[in-house]
């Protein structure tokens, strides 16, 4: 038995109680021994199922050498890039480790006690958890029937004391997106007091004609935009998102900021890879796109109903009394889905967008298991 001291409860934040954890899928390695070498399939965590871009490998290899610098604290290297990219000043762009982090940056900077957040629910849980630790005030609004983002119903649950409000799109884990259109006439009716949040993490998936958060900042409107490197580019691993907005946001959000937190590794590999992309993500996307079709091909022939996506995963309501039944026998046979309580939705399972032979297996795996769990 440890004889090391136990920590004192009465140290914690109180607050701290009531916020749940992000609780991530489970390590390959853990589910390895479990399976006892069976071949595993993982479609639970939305990363793409291809490597980096071939100059961001290149980029990585280069780094690694310089390994004991730190990095550039400003990620200017990957600021300048987004900058020349996307047409806006690179003082207006913060870059950070993996979206959640600059969430929470976005939280602690902005909202205090008794501050509102308002934002569709089910949806990513980041924010209502940075909402949480910071003891503002979290309200959820309902998505429409399709899976998308309510603009109707989220600009009426507006109101005095609401400082921030989101919309994810496309919306994790629906996948239903916003239009271009309606996303306008909710930012231009939205109060001065709001900072409207647009969460586009899986932008790159976005069919032609859909709504575009730089060209909303480059029209002059106030807003905060966010996107990754995680999906579409290949680079969960090395953890690279980024935020655009108005004027003074970067420098408002330094005190709160860790210093060094974007590797070198990181920021040399997404430099590269927005100069690959070119070459390599219409085909990344089409290939995805095609795939995703595919697999909601092969769920309705099996009797489910996924809903509508403009994302790389697919989402499917089972009934509360069936999901984790069913992620439990997919999860014997080797396929790995994510049961969406975490998200607020507690019948549902995500299922990401792999490769044909993972679609495959998907769908093998999913005739057996509702047979298993009916």
């Amino acid at each position: 038995m440890s004889d090391a001291p136990h920590l004192d409860p009465a140290l914690i934040r109180p607050i701290l109680s009531s916020v749940q954890p992000y609780v991530p899928g489970r390590p390959l390695a853990d589910l390895r021994r479990e399976l006892r070498g069976m071949p595993i399939t993982k479609l639970a965590s939305n990363e793409g199922p291809y490597p980096p871009f071939p100059l961001a490998i290149e980029a990585i290899e280069r780094a690694a050498v310089e390994q004991n610098l730190y990095p550039d604290p400003g990620a200017w290297g990957v600021r300048d890039a987004l900058a020349q990219r996307h047409g806006v000043a690179p003082e207006r762009i913060t870059v950070g480790n993996g979206m959640d982090s600059l969430i929470k940056v976005l939280c602690m900077t902005f909202l205090d006690p008794g501050d509102e957040i308002v934002m569709c629910w089910p949806s990513f849980a980041s924010y209502r958890q940075g909402a949480m630790v910071e003891a503002a005030t979290w309200t959820p609004v309902p998505l429409d029937a399709g899976g998308a983002y309510d603009l109707d119903a989220l600009a009426a649950a507006v109101g005095p004391a609401t400082k921030i409000v989101v919309v994810v799109s496309p919306n994790n884990p629906t996948g239903g997106v916003v239009s271009d259109a309606a996303l306008r006439r909710f930012l231009d009716a939205l109060p001065a007091h709001v900072l409207p949040v647009l969460d586009e993490a899986y932008f790159e998936y976005l069919p032609p004609g859909s709504h575009d958060g730089m060209a909303l900042i480059r029209e002059g409107r106030s807003l905060v935009v966010m996107r990754t490197f995680s999906k579409a580019y290949g680079l969960a691993g090395l953890r690279v998102g980024w935020m655009a907005g108005p004027e003074g946001l970067a420098e408002a959000m330094s005190p709160v900021r860790n210093a060094f937190d974007v590797n070198a590794v990181a920021q040399a590999a997404a430099v590269a890879s927005l100069e690959d992309a070119p070459a390599h993500m219409p085909q990344r996307i089409a290939e995805a796109t095609s795939e995703r079709e595919r697999m909601a091909h092969g769920l309705r022939a099996l009797g489910l109903d996924p809903l509508p996506s403009s994302a790389n995963f697919l989402f499917v309501d089972v009934g509360d009394d069936k999901a984790r039944a069913l992620d439990a026998a997919l999860t014997r046979r080797g396929v790995i889905v994510r049961p969406t309580a975490g998200f607020g939705a507690n019948g549902g399972l995500r299922i990401s967008v792999g490769l044909p032979g993972q679609t495959d297996r998907l769908l093998a795996a999913m005739t057996e298991a509702l047979a298993e769990v009916a």
